[in-house]
């Protein structure tokens, strides 16, 4: 299967069709949706949310070299309501506000003077501990255990059953604890697990601080910080829906002195349904990112853009493929 995809692929880019289509949704935008960059071979473990740096400089080589665009969030709106035209327009976001990405991604993209939106949940913004079912999970993709034992003040607990199960009795344990002691919790199951501390002090499964967000938001001129949610959920509730995204933008006006400039709000792992949007809108929001993949036109809905996922294990002829909107033209060609 795979070395029919890869044929296929060359086929739509060696005959032109790529570059046909590109030709014609010129004045489309492609919105790339990042998450983070790997600082120890995290790519490895979960590819679909880490990338290593020569996969990252190789898109950005290729944008800085095409006939794309990169231009920012606020430019892209405007594009969309028709008040200015770009052509090969591209807009790079990034979600959740790792620690990596912030502190290295960002950085690079300025390099390349390259405009980025960065969504931030605040959560594990406020609570400065590692993401814990993440760290969980990766502890169980590195070691292979289904079975953990921590010594906590002289107890020990044990855990075990598929990673799902492992994760959901961890979460549990550590339900009402303090955040020095569920770091101290964490700290030790890497430790029982074998691995090094260095998961830990190098925040590789972490999000930035708030005094992490001030630094980048002050030094780099090409970075907006905008919404996505207070705990990377939302609800169909509405005032719960609301609640996640008032203190998400409570908090970082708060902290970054950003009053009257988050307008701009990313769905919780790109997963939106019809009956939010009513809400969404009340609350002033501008424009809204999804993880439904493909480009998007003038006059499409503000509040369910499209995006293409990057992907560590997404080749580069992937990207140009997604970029042109030739994939676009098999989604509306497949059966519904």
């Amino acid at each position: 299967m795979r070395a029919l995809k890869h044929f296929i692929y060359h086929t739509l880019y060696y005959t032109g069709i790529q570059r046909l289509c590109s030709y014609i949704n010129r004045h489309k935008v492609s919105i790339l949706c990042f998450h983070s960059v790997a600082q120890q071979g995290e790519n490895e473990f979960w590819p679909g949310v880490f990338i290593s740096k020569p996969k990252l400089h190789e898109i950005l080589n290729y944008l800085q070299d095409s006939r794309y665009q990169v231009i920012s969030l606020q430019e892209a709106k405007r594009h969309l309501k028709g008040e200015v035209k770009y052509k090969y327009p591209v807009v790079l976001t990034i979600d959740d506000g790792w620690y990596a990405s912030v502190v290295d991604m960002l950085p690079i993209l300025e390099r390349y003077r390259f405009p980025s939106t960065l969504y931030v949940t605040t959560y594990y913004v406020s609570h400065q501990i590692p993401v814990v079912n993440v760290l969980v999970q990766y502890l169980i993709w590195k070691t292979g255990a289904h079975h953990f034992t921590v010594t906590e003040a002289g107890e020990t607990y044990s855990f075990s059953g598929q990673p799902q199960e492992i994760v959901a009795q961890v979460e549990a344990h550590l339900n009402g604890k303090s955040d020095p002691d569920k770091l101290a919790f964490l700290e030790s199951m890497v430790l029982g697990a074998g691995l090094d501390k260095s998961l830990i002090n190098n925040k590789l499964f972490q999000n930035a601080s708030f005094e992490e967000l001030r630094q980048a938001d002050l030094a780099n001129q090409f970075a907006n910080f905008q919404l996505h949610t207070h705990g990377h959920q939302l609800p169909l509730d509405a005032p719960q829906l609301r609640h996640q995204i008032e203190k998400n933008k409570a908090l970082l006006e708060a902290e970054l002195d950003c009053q009257g400039a988050l307008n701009d709000f990313c769905y919780p792992s790109g997963i939106w349904e019809p009956g939010q949007i009513p809400h969404i809108d009340a609350l002033g929001i501008e424009s809204a990112t999804t993880l439904d993949e493909g480009l998007n036109a003038i006059g499409d809905h503000p509040l369910t853009l499209k995006r293409n996922l990057v992907m560590d294990s997404r080749s580069l002829l992937h990207l140009k493929l997604a970029l042109s909107g030739t994939f676009d033209v098999f989604r509306q060609c497949k059966p519904s």
